[in-house]
């Protein structure tokens, strides 16, 4: 594969740091040759590697390094190589540029050349269950369906770093984590995410209520609500969740970690904690799970979530025609699920409090 990369910047743009080496012109090749050279150990290693002779591979080289304005490799008298610091960083670039370029090309092969739908869905684990098996079932009825792949991801900027990169080619995620990539994408609204809070159901309400009294935090704590279940710091409500209980329960511990807030509610379903998941997950849960929890939606916690996937998928049938049908199910099925289940407000407990 031949990849002409070059870099410049116009002359009246550029400050004094940058005057001198404001151009690199070089070819992907010779970085190809160049990461070859490292993993093989010697240039002559790496001209069996990739069936080059080793004074063209070392001209590439030699050319890559003029380019670049920097030294990349120490040799040595027994042909082995060892990289400088710049040699070090353009390697790792090196490996991301290769892998960035493989992924493209695969994604565009996938997408143009060939009838075999290939669906790499990311998305965060709180929609494991309902939502991604609804998904798979959807590119599975194409005629042209090959494969599906799943790719989990515990915050919403992951997955768009994802996408970014052509890891996947559909992604769900808070519509704040694309910022100023939105342009790049064909972005649908799905549904509104709240934060729940979860309690094991054999809790009275008049605990609750007692709990979240500031007037009565001397008092001690019914037994169930003196832990909760801290979240994974990737997930990106721990912090708020962490600031809530800080607020309305000083009196509660974090006892438990959990990565994920499936994991997270199990804790709760037991007996054994409290805790805070995304209402998403919730038609997700499984019917023994829902029957030993109580949920409360806590104010203030509100998040779009949306379906993007690359502008470019739009030209292509198959995947225009997936794009919408997932967008159909969220509004015509999983949102109404999501809203299905008993949801109660948490002011309802305060307001309770205020009128006592």
């Amino acid at each position: 594969m031949y990849c002409n990369l070059r870099m410049s910047c116009r002359s009246g743009m550029l400050t004094e740091e940058m005057q001198g080496s404001a151009i690199m012109d070089f070819t992907f090749r010779q970085l190809e040759i160049f990461r070859a050279v490292v993993v093989s150990g010697s240039i002559t290693k790496a001209s069996h590697r990739i069936g080059l002779s080793q004074p063209s591979i070392s001209q590439q080289l030699a050319k890559l390094e003029e380019s670049l304005g920097v030294q990349l490799i120490n040799r040595n008298r027994a042909s082995s190589v060892s990289l400088t610091p710049a040699g070090d960083y353009w390697y790792r670039a090196a490996q991301e540029l290769t892998e960035r370029v493989q992924a493209i090309v695969q994604e565009h092969d996938q997408s143009f050349r060939t009838s075999n739908l290939v669906l790499k869905l990311g998305i965060t684990p709180a929609l494991r269950g309902k939502f991604l098996t609804a998904v798979a079932r959807i590119a599975q009825e194409e005629a042209s369906f090959h494969r599906f792949e799943l790719t989990y991801d515990l915050n919403s900027s992951l997955l768009v770093e994802q996408l970014r990169m052509h890891r996947i080619n559909f992604g769900v995620f808070a519509l704040e984590a694309l910022a100023e990539d939105s342009s790049s994408f064909v972005v649908a609204d799905l549904f509104l995410d709240t934060i729940i809070w979860a309690v094991p159901a054999a809790v009275p309400d008049e605990e609750l209520r007692k709990a979240l009294d500031p007037d009565r935090r001397d008092e001690p704590l019914h037994p169930l609500l003196r832990h909760f279940v801290d979240i994974d710091p990737l997930v990106p409500t721990r912090t708020a969740s962490s600031e809530w209980y800080r607020l309305h329960m000083p009196q509660a511990a974090p006892s438990f970690r959990a990565p994920t807030f499936a994991a997270s509610i199990e804790f709760v379903a037991d007996g054994l904690a409290t805790c805070h998941i995304a209402r998403s997950l919730v038609p997700n849960l499984s019917r023994n799970v829902l029957d030993n929890v109580k949920l409360f939606k806590v104010e203030g916690f509100e998040r779009h979530i949306v379906l993007a996937m690359r502008k470019h998928f739009l030209s292509h049938p198959t995947y225009a025609r997936i794009f919408n049908r997932i967008v159909d199910y969220c509004r015509e099925d999983y949102g109404p699920a999501m809203q299905a289940q008993v949801i109660r407000p948490l002011s309802d407990l305060q307001s309770r409090l205020r009128v006592a």
